[in-house]
């Protein structure tokens, strides 16, 4: 079987506003730069950005948010992007903070098509 190639505009162009997209990488390392560009060029708009973090202001994730282009990041840290934390506070950004264990446990249990996962810390907060 042989692996068909697209440019990334029209790969990108088949993202609707308001997808979500599920983005690699550790405070931009390992993002990819080139995709994240085609979404800001084509301004792709209120995206849910699952990730391990908002980055920094200009790299990855952080040109997302710069550009105001996500509404909601579920994340595990934003600690380093004062632009993610401004638009936080002033409910532009929506912030799901997930440990970050338990977001790499509801990655792999998606990617095996479970529907759920329950975690100590998700248990001790149900019962508090």
């Amino acid at each position: 079987m042989a692996m068909k190639t697209m440019p990334i505009s029209d790969a990108v162009a088949l993202i609707p506003d308001g997808a979500r997209l599920m983005i690699g990488g550790f405070m931009g390392v390992g993002t990819s730069e080139r995709i994240v560009d085609e979404i800001v060029c084509q301004g792709k708009r209120d995206l849910t950005v699952i990730a391990n973090d908002t980055a920094k202001p200009g790299v990855g994730v952080g040109k997302l948010i710069s550009q105001r282009l996500v509404r909601t990041a579920i994340v595990s840290h934003i600690g380093l992007n004062p632009e993610a934390q401004k638009q936080m506070h002033a409910g532009e950004l929506k912030i799901e903070l997930v440990p970050q264990g338990t977001l790499i446990e509801c990655i792999r249990a998606g990617g095996y098509g479970l529907g759920g996962v329950l975690t100590p810390t998700g248990a001790a907060a149900m019962w508090t």
